[in-house]
């Protein structure tokens, strides 16, 4: 009853091979902990040979078990499945991890294996737990089969990749769950030493096990919050529409911003391309994964430079770019360059596209159009009728990165099922987006209150950082008005600008939700 090892390193940063808490690495630690779940003869580590030429010291060490490098140039579903199929020869089951966890747990995966055995399993795993603490379990007799159905999958392998091929045809497959005791997937806690946000986690959670990852995760809640995933920031401050489910109108009109006095629709200042490229270099360095917004407030296809902004973020592999537009304004030469700068970029190692396209529409015809948006009668069609092109064009130039959405009104309610329906069929894809009162300054025009039960600490607080026009960072994106200021992200450091919005979060695991946070409803979504 033999077990093989895999630990997958195809795809491991140098933070995997960085002493954690002065101890062993995350690599090492993997390895010395796999050794020991049952039956273990054969570690088997799947890796590229620049990895191993970059960190040769770390594929030299003794294990207590043997242990067999495999390189490749590259890794792809198939590739996976066909080497591990061949090597578990002899094996009666095959454990799989990856080799950047320092925390996967032998003790749980001997339950794993024992729930595996008693139940002839051909398929074991866990759900619910943080990702990071439990191997995944495969009957030799299934890999073959996983070659097969993997036939042809060029795409990189993922930490999710031997589900997402079993449930290509899961009915045909006899799988075993281990359902968490308490279920954290909502916290998107992922205990491997790949970015420098989990790295820093993994630090913060030391000790943790599958028995006891719920005590230390409340008990350190504050820990949680490592640094910014999301950045939203202004860079044009024109928007074609005064929308009256929009605080950002009044804002305008209110003498406060760059231009003060000046309507939406009449304002003109923009972010200079030298003052951004400065905050996204400052970005890179201090967060190595993030989505870049260029749509904090205002409309980003009025920026003169608006495929230069983007191409300055996707100078960073690590970063990628959001836009959400009301698909009025953009220029097709200014398209067809993102396209090239996008075709021209290097794969994103954050796990996301190099640019995501959310298409504010709001509507199914003119007349819902016309009042969502606050446009007279007469130009609504023209204007719904241009976003509807531009979303069309997107679509051939990005697909599979356009998201049509609609924030749900009591105004628009009655054309939600229509818009979701046409959109999905469509592209598959479609957002419905909350109406958000942004801490009950304005109207109130939720359909539903979809607040959950029990109140957790803010993830917008806790993962995103808002940088408005000329570089002042509020403490979230309701505070328009940046009643609370925290720096400014063109000359401060933005880990002090961090640090110093900390202390909101803070009093947000002790329940206590001062001034706006107390009316805020937005609390329980996130961006990325």
């Amino acid at each position: 009853m033999k077990s093989l090892v895999v630990l997958f390193a195809g795809e491991l940063t140098g933070n995997a091979f960085e002493p954690l808490n002065d101890g062993p690495s995350a690599f090492n630690e993997s390895i010395v902990r796999s050794s020991r779940f049952p039956d273990v003869e054969r570690i088997l580590i799947l890796t590229r040979d620049d990895i191993v030429l970059r960190f040769p010291d770390a594929f030299r060490k003794d294990h207590p078990v043997k242990v067999d490098i495999i390189e490749r140039d590259a890794w792809t579903a198939m590739s996976f499945f066909e080497c591990i199929s061949k090597e578990a020869e002899g094996f009666t089951r095959v454990f799989i991890a990856w080799a950047d966890c320092p925390f996967i747990d032998p003790d749980f995966a001997a339950i794993l294996h024992k729930k595996h055995v008693k139940y002839a399993a051909e398929y074991t795993f866990a759900d619910g737990y943080p990702y990071g603490l439990c191997p995944e379990i495969l009957d030799r007799g299934i890999l073959s089969v996983l070659a097969k159905l993997s036939e042809g999958a060029l795409t990189p392998v993922t930490r999710s990749l031997v589900f997402d091929i079993i449930k290509k045809d899961i009915n045909s497959f006899d799988i075993e769950t281990d359902i968490a005791p308490t279920d954290l997937r909502h916290l998107r806690l992922e205990l491997a030493c790949d970015t420098k946000r989990n790295t820093m986690l993994c630090r913060s959670l030391d000790g943790i096990t599958a028995a006891n990852y719920g005590e230390v995760v409340q008990t350190r809640s504050e820990s949680l919050r490592t640094m910014p995933a999301f950045y939203a920031v202004q860079i044009a401050g024109k928007c074609p529409f005064e929308c009256t489910y929009c605080p950002y109108p009044a804002f305008c009109l209110s003498g406060k911003g760059k231009s003060p006095g000046l309507s939406a629709v009449k304002r003109t200042d923009s972010m200079s391309l030298l003052a951004f490229t400065g905050l996204i270099k400052k970005i890179a360095e201090f967060s190595d994964d993030a989505v870049i917004s260029l749509s904090l407030w205002g409309e980003c296809s009025f920026h003169p430079d608006i495929a230069s902004f983007i191409e300055s973020v996707l100078a960073y592999p690590g970063l990628s770019v959001l836009i959400e537009t009301t698909g009025l304004g953009w220029q097709e030469p200014a398209l067809e360059k993102i396209a090239e700068v996008v075709n021209a970029s290097a794969p994103r190692t954050n796990g996301q596209k190099p640019v995501n396209w959310i298409i504010s529409l709001d509507a199914v015809g003119s007349g819902c159009y016309r009042v969502a948006h606050g446009v007279p009668l007469n130009e609504a069609d023209t204007l719904i009728r241009e976003a509807l092109a531009t979303t069309e064009r997107l679509q051939s130039l990005f697909p599979g990165t356009v998201w049509p959405q609609m924030v749900r009104m009591n105004e628009n309610e009655a054309e939600l099922e229509t818009f979701y329906r046409f959109w999905k069929e469509k592209y598959a894809q479609v957002i419905v987006q909350k109406h958000d009162h942004f801490c009950k300054s304005i109207t109130d025009r939720r359909v539903a209150d979809l607040s959950p039960l029990t109140r957790n600490p803010c993830w917008h607080i806790k993962r995103d950082m808002c940088i408005l026009l000329d570089g002042t960072v509020p403490a979230c994106k309701e505070d328009l008005y940046a009643e609370r200021s925290y720096g400014n992200a063109l000359v401060d450091r933005l880990p002090d600008i961090w640090e110093k919005t900390g202390a909101v979060y803070t009093q947000h695991t002790k329940c206590n939700y001062e001034g706006m946070c107390g009316a805020c409803d937005e609390y329980y979504t996130y961006n990325f």
